[in-house]
C-alpha cells in the first residue's frame, strides 16, 4: 500500500478511535496524581511512604505536564471560547514545572524527607489539586460542547505520545495495548498537530 493511504488509513483510525478522547486520558491520568496528592496532604504522615510517593508523584506530574502543554493547551490557544481558562492553565503550568524541577533536585539529593521538603509538596500538591479540579469542572464540559469527538481523539493521540505512557501506567486499562502502536508511530504525529491547530484556527 503506498505510504500516502497509509497515513490516511492511520489518521482516519486515530480519529475514529474513541478509545484516545483526550478528556478520558488526562481523567485517567488525573485519578493517579490525585491518589498521590491524598497520600502528600496527610500531615505527619509516614515519611517513608511520602517519600517513595514524591518520587512518582513528581515523574508523573513532569510526563502529564509536558503532554498536556503539547497535545492539550498549545492548539486551544486558537479557540476563542476557551482563551482566558488556557492562558490561566498554562500560567499554572509555569508554577509547577518550577517547583517540580526544584523539589526533583532536593529528592536527588536526600534519602528522606525534610519537615521543609515535607511542606514544599504539600504545598504542590495542594496547587496540582485546584489545576486538576478547574480543568474537570470548567475547561473539560467546555470542550465537549465545543470540539469535536474526532479532534478529542487526535488529541489524545497526541497526548500519549508526548505523555510517554508505560504498559505499566496502564496496567488496567484497554489502553496498554495501543502503547506499541503509538510507539511505532511516533513520526506521523506531526500530521495530527497540524490538523488540530488547522481546525481551531478555522474556528476562530
Amino acid at each position: 500500500m503506498p505510504k500516502a493511504q497509509n497515513k490516511k488509513k492511520e489518521y482516519i483510525s486515530i480519529a475514529t478511535n474513541n478509545h484516545f478522547n483526550i478528556i478520558d486520558i488526562l481523567l485517567l491520568d488525573h485519578s493517579y496524581l490525585k491518589d498521590c496528592i491524598d497520600i502528600l496532604q496527610i500531615e505527619g504522615g509516614d515519611k517513608k511512604n511520602k517519600y517513595k510517593c514524591a518520587k512518582s508523584f513528581l515523574d508523573a506530574l513532569k510526563k502529564h505536564s509536558a503532554g498536556e502543554k503539547k497535545a492539550l493547551y498549545a492548539p486551544l490557544e486558537d479557540l476563542k471560547e476557551l482563551k482566558f481558562q488556557v492562558l490561566e492553565k498554562e500560567i499554572e503550568h509555569g508554577i509547577i514545572d518550577t517547583k517540580v524541577k526544584v523539589l526533583s533536585k532536593k529528592l536527588m539529593g536526600s534519602k528522606s524527607l525534610t519537615i521543609e521538603m515535607d511542606a514544599e509538596l504539600h504545598v504542590l500538591a495542594s496547587l496540582v489539586e485546584r489545576h486538576v479540579e478547574d480543568e474537570e469542572q470548567l475547561l473539560f464540559p467546555l470542550m465537549k460542547k465545543v470540539i469535536e469527538k474526532e479532534i478529542l481523539n487526535q488529541m489524545g493521540y497526541q497526548f500519549m505520545v508526548f505523555r510517554q505512557f508505560t504498559e505499566k501506567d496502564l496496567a488496567d486499562t484497554d489502553l496498554k495495548e495501543e502503547i506499541p502502536n503509538i510507539k511505532k508511530s511516533e513520526s506521523a504525529n506531526r500530521n495530527f498537530i497540524q490538523t488540530t491547530h488547522e481546525y481551531f484556527s478555522s474556528t476562530r
